[in-house]
């Protein structure tokens, strides 16, 4: 498309640059059998959900809007808000493999749930999350006595 002086202008219907996508379609060709990978196309980049065909281990799914990338892991806890930088795309990925690995545990207590992946190299990452009424605060040290699954591997 040409502007009025005769220059192009940027395609504005080309899709955004999305740092996960390479990552996503690695992940559909390895997991052939063992989860269903659907990667659709948002307003402003992707969205990846990964289900896995074991009912023991965990689903997961991810939004790259180019410049943010959202990974959600539970329902309520574990949800990672990062930059679209080689690092953070790195964690993703890292955290990723490792959900698939089944390095996932996660805590439940009414209204809420907490995340723990451990990485390859050891660290574990926690995310916690939850939907309780307004003014309503956590019983003490729920994340000991709540109900736990630590989740199976995919294969």
């Amino acid at each position: 498309m040409t502007d009025e002086h005769g220059h192009d202008e940027p395609d504005t219907d080309q899709p955004p640059r999305t740092p996960t996508l390479k990552i996503a379609r690695q992940l559909a060709s390895e997991l052939v059998g063992v989860a269903t990978v659907e990667i659709d196309g948002i307003k402003c980049g992707i969205s990846v959900g990964i289900t896995p065909r074991n009912p023991d281990a965990r689903a997961f799914g991810w939004t790259d809007f180019s410049d943010e990338l959202i990974l959600q892991v539970g329902d309520y806890g574990g949800r990672w808000e990062l930059e679209a930088g080689p690092e953070d795309v790195a964690m993703l990925e890292d955290i990723v493999r490792s959900v698939i690995a089944g390095r996932v545990r996660e805590v439940f207590a009414p209204g809420r749930s907490a995340i723990s992946v451990t990485l390859a190299d050891g660290s574990v990452e926690t995310e916690i999350g939850g939907e309780a009424p307004a003014g309503c605060l956590p019983l003490p040290f729920w994340r000991r006595w709540s109900r736990s699954i630590q989740y199976a591997p995919y294969r």
